[in-house]
């Protein structure tokens, strides 16, 4: 038996109990089966009990990992228990393991995602989704995935299956990836592997996504400039500024408060034209033709707008075939694919025509709670994504940012789009907002990063944190914009996240937490919390200090996955615009004030054939993070100011 199941069995989900709870208040506890191993699978038969006519659950075992499925039926014939209840069908205890240390990735409300350090099961909040442990020499990564119809979730010392509507007679599906490794990001990349090559996640994973290359320009979003009082008028003048102060802006996004809306419903597919009155075409042309603005992209929510269409308007006259009335009254896109595409297909293909060149679309993890009792909202949530992405690939080639959608349900639907939020709002107006933001942002990337390009967010560069959140976006790998008001920009933390050419230094991978901070909560530890990322042989190392006072902490090189053992390094500091010679066996000591950050540049020593000359491939030390630029200068290093 591999050993891994063997641990898993043991530890993680207490000997593989099951308890089942069914409509009408019937529960029970299967705790008998039978064992069976065949094809590198381990299937465990329940003796049924309970209500149930049959319960099995089967370990497919893979090279790197374990995918754990189910298969539950109930004998409804008689009636008496004729379906699973709609929270917490299945339960499972989790085990007698007490970890070393743990990083849970909870619900931060319906759309967003924190992380939780804790070191027992039972204090795992409800709806935790990704649990990263450490125990002794090994770490484990355990996935909760969605079945065919159903959710899986950690809280409280257990693992429940919820499928959120009644009448459910068969639960089937994939419900747990776990995997081992000495390495905590080897685990994390080996579950999310096997886990797709078994077919447990149905989705692509990152590298088999595809940023639109627009991205890689810098952008402007209209949200916190102007929240849903944009206008035509406003966003002109805001070009106007970034044309007076020479920022490149590549592409907008006019947010929310441009369409046609009544009581929080979509009324109708065109512009506003109180506030566009030369119309969404004409906008769009100026923006283009007389600022040079690249591409436009547009708001609008998961449903149309956050309560839907509204079903008193002609909208709703027009489009009921591909429209349904759910449960609670809300007019939403039909659940059936065909129809809920014809809807989308029709919007997008006008914007489209009016120059619209990409979507931004929000509110994603609200659909579970609008289809509830309609459908399992696993099912839901991937028909609704299939209906939304065809149109999105048809109408503009794939390109999109999915937005408030980071529960499970919405993350492991989405057929092929490429980016996805990855923290909940930057929040400019929220006293010390960037510490919140950025440690969801680089803890929730952990994971989120497997699959998606991960959106950071907007950010203001005339704001008390405009220095640590350009630093953030420079390092995060991700698209790059501000959301700045008119009279807001400033040249000076800008410019360093951007090359002369307008194009923004993209990392290869999110930003993530070192390994010395992975399971530690750095504001409550007195530590500076340290992120890193990559770009080919480079690195880039940025310490935030998130605490309330001054922090003195080691920064630890060797706690950057990926630098080489056999190499040695250059490393430039931006603020203190100083070199040093480092390796992975090398920490320095840094103080940095409340609210501080530094951020270093890191650079293999390099040699030509047997030359004894070093020198380093240097980036423009006028930029935070210049690692991944195209205009690297050879500069020896014996004219370093080491």
């Amino acid at each position: 038996m591999n050993k891994l199941y063997a641990f898993v069995k043991e530890h993680i989900l207490s000997n593989l109990g099951v308890g089942v709870n069914l409509v009408r208040g019937r529960s029970g506890k299967l705790t008998e089966f039978t064992e069976t191993e065949e094809d590198g699978r381990v299937i465990c038969a329940y003796t049924p009990a309970a209500g149930l006519e049959a319960l099995t659950i089967t370990a497919k075992i893979g090279e790197t990992g374990i995918v754990l499925s189910i298969d539950a039926r109930i004998n409804a014939g008689n009636g008496n228990a004729c379906g699973f209840a709609p929270e917490n069908a299945v339960v499972m205890d989790l085990g007698d393991l007490t970890p070393d240390a743990m990083l849970g990735s909870r619900h931060d409300g319906p759309w967003w995602m924190y992380p939780t350090f804790v070191k027992d099961f039972s204090a795992l909040s409800p709806r935790t989704q990704s649990l990263l442990i450490k125990s002794g020499a090994l770490h484990y990564h355990l996935l909760p995935l969605t079945g065919d119809n159903f959710r899986c979730e950690f809280g409280e010392g257990k693992l429940t299956l919820t499928s959120d509507t009644s009448g459910i007679c068969r639960l089937t599906g994939d419900f747990l990836a776990i995997a081992a490794s000495t390495e905590p990001y080897s685990a994390v990349d080996d579950n999310f592997a096997n886990a797709r090559e078994c077919g447990a996640i149905r989705v692509p994973l990152r590298h088999e996504r595809h940023m639109p290359e627009f991205f890689d320009g810098f952008g402007w979003c209209t949200w916190d400039a102007f929240y849903a009082d944009v206008t035509s008028a406003k966003i002109y003048e805001k070009l106007d500024e970034f044309k007076e102060k020479n920022i490149p802006v590549k592409w907008v996004i006019i947010d929310d408060g441009w369409m046609t809306t009544r009581n929080q419903m979509l009324a109708g597919f065109d512009v506003n034209l109180t506030k566009f009155p030369e119309g969404l075409k004409a906008t769009i042309s100026k923006m283009k033709n007389v600022y040079g603005v690249e591409k436009v992209g547009v708001w609008h929510a998961f449903n149309g707008y956050w309560n839907g269409v509204d079903p008193e308007s002609q909208l709703y006259s027009v489009q009921k075939e591909n429209l349904f009335i759910t449960p609670s009254g809300k007019a939403l896109q039909s659940l059936d694919e065909d129809k809920a595409f014809r809807f989308w297909d029709t919007w997008h293909s006008f914007l489209a025509d009016c120059g619209v060149d990409f979507l931004k679309v929000d509110n994603q993890s609200s659909n579970s709670g609008h289809i509830l009792g309609a459908i399992a909202t696993a099912e839901g949530c991937r028909i609704a994504h299939r209906a939304l992405e065809r149109s999105i690939e048809k109408n503009f080639g794939g390109a999109v940012i999915n937005c408030m959608g980071m529960d499970m349900e919405n993350v492991l639907a989405r057929p092929g789009s490429a980016v996805s939020r990855n923290s909940d709002d930057f929040f400019p107006k929220r006293e010390r907002g960037f510490i919140k933001h950025l440690t969801q942002n680089v803890y929730n990337a952990v994971w989120h990063g497997k699959i998606y390009y991960c959106d950071f967010d907007m950010w203001w560069s005339d704001h008390e944190s405009a220095y640590q959140s350009g630093v953030l976006r420079a390092i995060s790998g991700s698209p790059v914009y501000v959301s700045d008001a008119i009279g807001k920009s400033k040249r000076e933390t800008i410019m360093p996240v951007i090359e002369s050419d307008g194009r923004v230094m993209l990392c290869e991978r999110a930003a993530r937490p070192t390994t010395d901070c992975l399971y530690t909560d750095c504001s409550a530890g007195n530590k500076l919390l340290k992120v890193w990322n990559r770009s080919g042989a480079n690195f880039a190392l940025a310490a935030f200090n998130v605490s309330d006072g001054d922090v003195t902490d080691k920064v630890d090189f060797g706690c950057i996955p990926g630098l080489s053992e056999k190499a040695g390094y250059i490393a430039y500091e931006y603020f203190t615009k100083t070199f040093i010679r480092v390796s992975c066996y090398e920490d320095i000591d840094v103080t940095l004030p409340r609210d501080g950050v530094a951020v270093w540049s890191i650079y293999p020593i390099l040699r030509d054939g047997d030359e004894e000359e070093e020198y380093i491939l240097l980036g423009d030390t006028e930029k935070y993070v210049p690692i991944a630029s195209e205009y690297k200068v050879k500069k020896l290093v014996s004219e370093l100011p080491l």
